[in-house]
């Protein structure tokens, strides 16, 4: 039937091209001309078609197959008429595919009129409002272990993990290119910005109150600590607000992520270019515009180091946020929200390494906040020294080596150990043995912090919270797992320390090879990569932890009283 059919379409296209042109009303028709603009027409159409399934949208890969079909229908068309169809279907996919000039490459502005696609329109408004924003109620979770999103029942016609994984947006990216990557991105950044501002806003109207926090974290008095931080207004819509965004940047750097593969497969010139460029790009604080994108384009391919600090900055750069005082206060309030009930309803999840809520996603924002907002505060004060400098202050000199990459970097890590330390003061403080499982949550929740901040060391928090702890919280998680591996569950700890560390992680990283009787652990090439587990601190610590220590850290342990068990106290209820 099928060679039947390609007969007939055969001898149909050999008609037209020996048919000329027919005059009817003055009006003359090439007949392949309208067969031409026939064809495109059904194309479009069709594209525009098969976005929807069943009144929802389609899945990218099943989206890139379908189109994929149809355009090798109309290629075998091609090679039989006298016609140029493959510069139309570019034409009518570059037309539904454009939203405007991408934002980090174009120059010029996108005219008032000017239409966007509708097909980019489509898909990109679905993600927004039912992954990054969940208006449905579907339940949406990250999951850093599998690096998608998952939903607790269908958004629409699928669960989210089956259009949010890195095949399904690599698929989008191969279908949109990079003009649908930059509608999308923007989309987020422009729900990323306003989620900043109320952030700002909470800053503000909490300014006296965050300062009153900071002088009782300072001096050590509990009580005025706790009760000023009874004063802060709306704690948990702003908690609200901190976890959607940290779901945003785990979107957007999933986007990246899938846009660096697509280009490395189709251009890998183009993407070891850029790679090469990056690493050589001047550690400046006040970057010049060239720089400035050379690093958005960068970022938006995942090629950056701190993907998602750099997307903080650029926003509030373009929105002018952070140029105020208050936001010196941020790692206080950052500390308050160890004190709000949303700890109660929350627990960590071994099989997605996160925890049930998307708090996980707090510890995002928090460190790519505290960061972006650094970086920009920093700047604008080296831009302020250098207009004083140019009105004539010669005082004010400018000393190349305080305005350094480096010196910002200093000053983030230092906002950044000033909240792990109040908000551990807070935690250890408010713990109490009626409610166990609350402390155990926050701990793991600022362990996870210290994983993935490129900031902080990970013996960070260790200074405050024994090692032993931490590992009896771990042992009892995984060792109660269904998904650990049950060779590693019955090796003793005593045999093989790696052994004893591989299963106190949320990131574990360890296989053990059933041949030759060995743990083996994969190299990571990130930083912001889990290594082989939390307790996996770095060869340059100048303390040994070995069997049976309690800590690394110096000084009377916060918690004596557990610093030398071993079956875990910290049961989670």
């Amino acid at each position: 039937m099928l060679e039947a059919a390609m007969q007939r379409l055969t001898n149909l296209f050999s008609v037209l091209n020996d048919m000329e042109p027919i005059c009817v009303l003055n009006h003359v028709f090439v007949l392949r001309e309208y067969m031409r603009e026939g064809i495109l027409g059904n194309f479009r159409r069709r594209l525009l078609a098969v976005l929807k399934a069943d009144n929802d949208l389609q899945r990218p890969s099943v989206l890139e197959s379908l189109i994929h079909r149809h355009l090798n229908i109309v290629y075998l068309a091609e090679q039989h008429i006298s016609m140029d169809l493959t510069h139309g279907i570019q034409e009518v996919l570059l037309i539904e595919a454009f939203s405007g000039p991408v934002s980090s490459l174009h120059l010029f502005e996108k005219p008032a009129e000017q239409l966007t696609g509708s097909a980019t329109e489509v898909v990109c408004n679905w993600y927004i409002e039912n992954i990054v924003k969940d208006v449905s109620g579907a339940g949406i979770l990250f999951t850093p272990i599998h690096k998608c999103f998952k939903s607790t029942r269908p958004v629409g016609g699928y669960f989210a993990e089956l259009v949010t994984d890195l095949r399904e947006l690599q698929a989008f990216v191969r279908v949109f290119g990079g003009y649908g990557v930059d509608r999308l991105d923007r989309m987020m950044r422009e729900h990323t910005a306003a989620l900043l501002n109320c952030i700002d806003t909470s800053l503000r109207s909490n300014h006296e109150v965050l300062e009153a926090v900071a002088g009782s974290m300072h001096s050590g008095d509990r009580i005025e600590r706790e009760a000023c931080s009874r004063q802060n207004v709306d704690l948990d819509t702003v908690i609200g607000f901190c976890i959607e965004g940290g779901q945003a940047l785990a979107f957007d750097q999933l986007l990246a992520e899938a846009a660096g593969v697509v280009l490395d497969e189709g251009a890998p010139l183009i993407y070891s270019l850029l790679s090469g460029v990056v690493k050589h790009i001047p550690e400046e604080i006040s970057e010049k515009k060239e720089i400035r994108r050379i690093r958005g384009v960068a970022n938006s391919l995942n090629i950056v180091g701190d993907h998602d600090s750099e997307w903080i900055r650029s926003i509030l750069e373009d929105v002018g946020g952070a140029n105020d005082g208050s936001w010196t206060l941020l790692p206080y309030l950052f500390a308050t929200f160890m004190t709000s009930k949303i700890w109660n309803t929350t627990g960590f999840n071994v099989d997605t390494g996160g925890f049930k809520n998307n708090i996980h996603c707090l510890a995002r924002c928090m460190n790519a906040v505290i960061a972006g907002s650094e970086l920009v505060r920093l700047e604008r004060e080296h831009q302020q020294r250098q207009q004083s400098l140019s009105n004539g202050h010669l005082d004010e000199a400018l000393d190349p080596e305080i305005h350094s990459r480096l010196s910002a970097e200093a000053s983030i890590k230092s906002a950044m150990q000033l909240f792990v330390k109040f908000a551990t003061g807070i935690v250890l403080d408010s713990w109490s043995e009626a409610n166990r499982s609350n402390l155990v949550a926050k701990l793991i929740f600022l362990d996870q912090l210290c994983e993935i901040s490129p900031y902080l060391p990970r013996s960070s928090l260790e200074a405050y919270v024994p090692y032993a702890i931490l590992r009896s919280i771990y042992s009892q998680y995984y060792s109660n797992s269904p998904s650990m591996p049950l060779a590693l569950l019955s090796v003793s700890p005593r045999h093989s320390p790696a052994v004893s560390l591989s299963h106190t992680s949320p990131a574990v990283n360890h296989f053990y090879d059933m041949d030759s009787g060995s743990l083996r652990s994969t190299d990571n090439k990130h930083r912001n990569v889990p290594r082989s587990g939390p307790l996996d601190y770095s060869s340059s610590r100048k303390v040994k932890l070995v069997e049976g220590s309690t800590s690394g850290s110096t000084g009377r342990s916060p918690l004596p009283r557990f610093a030398v068990s071993r079956s875990g106290p910290l049961m989670y209820k």
